[in-house]
């Protein structure tokens, strides 16, 4: 666990500690004291658990309509050790400042299209996915921007 999500965690349980010993002088009867302590355990264990999102685990929301394809990793099934393989992309859309780890469920289809992908990337051009009717990810060359030239304000894009 980094430091800020140790500082995150040691500041929970503080408030928690702090809101305990207000009960135990409390004049509520036991059950209220008990649903308060109970239902602010509860909040602790999902805070807990919502701290993977902090650290940079992939996510496994839906993927943007429209993103730049920066990286992938596949990892193919695997029946012998019962692991159904997944698929991690490093994508970014158009408004981010930076770019985002998705794991998405393994499929065939998606390794085939990431490995026409990879091969036109190393033919260097940039891969830009986009999300099709059915949900899958379809993947082409991104435009190529020319620098702009020197007395101009407008970019130009080549094909």
């Amino acid at each position: 666990m980094t430091g800020s999500l140790f500082v995150l965690t040691v500041t929970y349980v503080f408030g928690l500690f702090v809101l305990l010993l207000l009960l135990i002088r409390s004049r509520l009867s036991f059950a209220a004291r008990a649903s308060v302590v109970l239902a602010g355990s509860a909040f602790y264990v999902i805070h807990f658990f919502s701290l993977n999102t902090l650290q940079g685990w992939p996510s496994q929301s839906s993927l943007p309509e429209e993103f730049t394809l920066h990286a992938w990793q596949i990892e193919e099934p695997n029946p012998v050790q019962d692991q159904a393989g997944r698929i991690y992309l490093w994508v970014q859309a158009q408004e981010w400042e930076a770019p985002r780890a998705y794991a998405l469920p393994y499929s065939n289809e998606l390794h085939d299209r990431l490995d026409t992908a990879r091969a036109r990337h190393d033919e260097g051009y940039t891969q830009q996915g986009q999300i099709d009717g059915n949900g899958s990810a379809t993947f082409s060359d991104a435009p190529r921007r020319l620098p702009l030239k020197t007395g101009y304000s407008s970019t130009v894009t080549k094909d």
